[in-house]
């Protein structure tokens, strides 16, 4: 990359426990900063000198601190014509890590300390949530509900997508989980993505949004030719597959193709899975169709002077100075700022350690400068590498009957009016006795069994992005259990112990015995059959004995 020296005026303000101490410009050895649409991250290194009339550090003790360090910063050309239009980089983060070294300087006439800090930091979304690993369950309710929650003051977020106001009859986040590596920043990162969203972040405002598209608003840019080095074009590779939605559902197998002109057959991208309702499948279909997108071209600019005009991420750009030549593949067209890098390092002369231009707003540096273009009209989104969520995540639950008396085993479905589905509604202890929907269905038992999962059976619930279900059984039911030395087996079927019938067998000195017996009230019918013996009994018991 093209290598220039130039000057650069730089505010640079570290904010600890509510105290700001500003480090002048000149102090400022080295600069790295990675701009992109959906945030920063960057490193800076920094001197403070210590002499007899500056003998006091002020800095030193709070950094050495636990709290949060705010990075404040802004970057501008220092040398320009006093009529020249610029503008600056303003930038605000949060100091991820932190350190110093400590030099003795004896050539000067005293010896002078000098303290070298350096700091890397980022934009809070990407500090914040990389630490944060909630596992969490709304019910009836919104993704902008379920994001909300988790944002701070530290974290401004705007939404403009209406996928963020469905409701939803379950969401959840797995990310505490055992085996779950993702973090929350992962699980929005792969929202956006599996859900064909943009996330942005607004340099100038410290602020994200989450919206349907990117912005079409702002007046492009002219680029300054005599500031760029030189320019390329790049084409990313195509995609080469042919996208397709399977429907598993046995009832209604489908495959649905997306359109691709330009695939390479016979290779494919299939999405599968299993969509009883034919408008899911279809819901789908839309999706994965708005997702697939041919990557246009890209210009990678270098700089061998720095820029009066910042153009940061999100800016449009063309090149109409009327320096470029009017044959250029690129002019006439609009392009967006896609990354924005920067990497400067105090001048300095070989063998020496001369003392930065102390408390003064500017340095000279020697730097690499450089922007990367996308088309205006690119609908690819560029987002950095997550890690995927994993779902299902495992929670228990106690099923929920509103049939008979409060203690009697009853099972009870309900019907959803758009669908028409069946399902259970299961409580969660862990989250305030939240009621989450389960699919209504036989799960592990085969469909000759009817045995519907009864009122405040213990049963593990596995949650999906926005579903659950019931994975098993936990505990067996009220007198269904039996002694060891009996060596029995038992079914028990019935609201309760005076409303019920019970089919068991057991070993009695070492044979096996059958017993059928129905219960109701006060009324018993019994049919055992044991070694050369059958009885056959009915007995209804006095009230009152």
């Amino acid at each position: 990359m093209k290598s220039f020296t130039d000057g650069l005026a730089i505010t640079l303000s570290l904010t600890i426990a509510g105290q700001t101490y500003t480090i002048p410009g000149g102090n400022v050895m080295s600069l790295e900063l990675g701009l992109h649409p959906y945030g920063f991250s960057g490193e800076l290194g920094f001197d403070v000198l210590l002499s007899s009339k500056q003998p006091t550090d002020t800095l030193l003790t709070p950094i050495t601190q636990n709290d949060l360090i705010v990075v404040a910063l802004q970057v501008e050309v220092y040398i320009k014509q006093s009529n020249a239009k610029s503008s600056s980089l303003k930038l605000s983060g949060l100091a991820t890590s932190k350190g110093f070294s400590e030099e003795t300087l004896e050539e000067y006439q005293q010896p002078i300390l000098c303290r070298h800090y350096h700091l890397a930091f980022a934009d809070p979304a990407q500090v914040l949530w990389k630490q944060h690993f909630p596992c969490d369950l709304v019910t009836d309710s919104t993704l902008q509900t379920l994001i909300a929650a988790h944002t701070s003051d530290k974290i401004k977020l705007q939404y403009n997508w209406d996928a963020l106001s469905t409701k939803y009859p379950v969401l959840s986040l797995p990310l505490g989980a055992s085996g779950n590596p993702a973090s929350f920043y992962d699980f929005l990162l792969w929202l956006v993505d599996s859900q064909n969203g943009v996330f942005t972040y607004d340099l100038g405002n410290n602020q994200y949004t989450l919206s349907a598209s990117k912005s079409k608003q702002g007046t492009p840019q002219p680029l300054n030719a005599l500031e760029v080095a030189n320019f390329g074009i790049e084409f990313p590779e195509i995609g080469r597959h042919q996208p397709n939605v399977l429907n598993a559902y046995s009832e209604s197998p489908q495959t649905t193709a997306i359109e691709n002109d330009q695939k390479a057959s016979p290779m494919r991208r299939d999405y599968i899975a299993r969509y009883p309702i034919a408008s899911d499948m279809q819901a789908r279909v839309s999706l994965e169709t708005a997702r697939f997108k041919l990557r246009k071209h890209e210009v990678r600019v270098e700089y061998h002077k720095f820029p009066l005009m910042i153009t940061p991420p999100g800016q449009t750009v063309n090149f109409k100075d009327s320096l470029w030549s009017s044959s250029l593949f690129v002019q006439g067209k609009t392009y967006r700022v896609r990354e924005w890098r920067l990497i400067a390092h105090s001048v300095k002369e070989k063998g020496s350690t001369p003392l930065p231009a102390h408390n003064v707003g500017y340095n000279s540096y020697l730097m690499e400068h450089s922007l990367l273009l996308e088309c205006s009209d690119e609908l690819w989104v560029d987002l950095p590498p997550y890690v995927l969520p994993v779902y299902p995540f495992f929670v228990e639950g106690k099923i929920v009957s509103e049939q008979g008396e409060d203690t009697d085993a009853t099972y009870q479905f309900h019907q959803d009016q758009d669908t028409s589905v069946n399902y259970y509604q299961i409580s969660i202890p862990l989250w305030g006795n939240k009621k989450v929907r389960a699919a209504y269905q036989p799960n592990l038992d085969t469909g000759q069994f009817y045995f519907p999962s009864y009122k405040n059976a213990r049963v593990l619930v596995g949650l999906g992005f926005d579903s659950a279900y019931i994975a098993t059984f936990l505990d067996w039911g009220s007198g269904t259990a039996l002694p060891m030395d009996s060596q029995g087996n038992q079914l028990v079927m019935g609201k309760s112990t005076t409303s019920q019938n019970i089919l068991k067998h057991t070993y009695v000195d070492g044979k096996p015995e059958l017993l059928i017996q129905r219960t109701q009230d006060s009324d018993t019918e019994l049919l055992q059959f044991s070694d050369g013996t059958i009885v056959l009994q009915t007995q209804q018991q006095e009230k009152g004995s």
